[in-house]
């Protein structure tokens, strides 16, 4: 049997996996910041997360539906898209989808990806949050490796359907949020930290551009 925080946190999950207006809304209202539709995701949310934004990977014209007039931004690549991006007068800017020549061609396209989060969003991703939105999403993937790892091992544990509902919710609901939720359904306490190889030294946006280089 299923406790009650488990059967309530796949219900939450689901409700935001199929109607996720509300909750962008309620982030939106709480937070005063934007919504930012990537195509495809992101390869370095934390710049976005780290000035205040919401990167929602839309993939499917379905997705784009549930939320009509959420977006204020689009961030996209320079390859096909899973769906036409609608037109407007919102802010976009397209992040090249080709492996970099060296890190310093990596790191300038962070740079300037991050001057444009800056001008959407009002306000610089400074160095401290960079390291905060960095742990926060290391926490949250390894929250993803315990849920696939418990799946794996009892299998009875989730449905498929719910196990994706839980993983979609993602999607929509600040990172933090995500973690919260994952880990109160596995009933564990999230790492107090994460951090890459040799900790949180140098240049964040280097640690970013490193991404395109491995």
């Amino acid at each position: 049997m299923r406790g009650r925080v488990v059967v309530e946190g796949v219900r939450f999950a689901a409700g935001v996996a199929s109607a996720p207006s509300g909750v962008v809304t309620l982030w939106k209202v709480a937070t005063g910041g934007k919504a930012v539709g990537c195509l495809p995701a992101s390869s370095v949310p934390e710049l976005l997360h780290a000035a205040g934004l919401l990167p929602i990977a839309l993939e499917s014209p379905k997705d784009l539906s549930l939320l009509t007039g959420q977006v204020d931004a689009w961030l996209v690549g320079t390859g096909p898209h899973p769906f036409p991006i609608p037109p407007g007068e919102i802010p976009r800017f397209i992040f090249p989808c080709l492996p970099p020549d060296s890190l310093e061609e990596a790191l300038d396209r962070v740079e300037a990806l991050a001057e444009w989060v800056c001008a959407v969003s009002g306000h610089p991703a400074s160095e401290g949050a960079l390291w905060k939105s960095i742990r926060t999403y290391g926490i949250r993937r390894s929250l993803l490796d315990a849920l696939d790892e418990r799946c794996i091992r009892e299998t009875a544990f989730l449905t498929p359907e719910e196990h994706r509902d839980i993983v979609r919710a993602g999607i929509f609901l600040p990172t933090e949020a995500h973690s919260r939720l994952l880990s109160s359904i596995l009933g564990i306490d999230p790492e107090p930290s994460v951090l890459p190889a040799g900790g949180e030294k140098g240049d964040p946006l280097i640690v970013l551009a490193r991404r395109f280089c491995d």
